[in-house]
């Protein structure tokens, strides 16, 4: 079941972004490292450094609906982020878990960004 093999925390391993146009982000613009953890009984929590130095991050509850996780978002650096869920989409490669946000938070339409991250536990 997906939710089991998401349970634990996660390091950033990459960033994948493409705009609107589909032009690919440049990689001096990715976080510059991150963490995420879901818990086995429905929590989550996440924290990223930015490439600018500042840090973005939430908690909350997730449920997953097929291959989409939901982020029920309790508390935010982002205060415009409380009480909202974000939807991701879930995929493996290679024992890699990627989360890809159709568009991202701070995203246009038509944009997409895809953190992949590397298990530590």
């Amino acid at each position: 079941m997906l939710d089991k093999k998401m349970v634990g925390t996660w390091r950033l391993d990459d960033f994948r972004f493409t705009d609107e146009n589909g032009k690919p982000g440049r990689k001096e613009d990715a976080p510059k490292m991150g963490r995420i953890e879901y818990t086995a009984d429905g929590h989550m929590a996440t924290a990223t450094e930015q490439s600018d130095g500042s840090y973005f991050s939430y908690f909350g509850d997730f449920e997953i609906k097929e291959n989409e996780v939901f982020h029920h978002i309790e508390l935010a650096s982002n205060s415009d982020l409380v009480g909202t869920t974000t939807v991701r989409s879930v995929s493996f490669e290679e024992g890699l878990l990627v989360l890809t946000a159709t568009p991202p938070v701070f995203g246009r339409p038509g944009s997409k960004a895809s953190l992949v991250w590397k298990k530590i536990n």
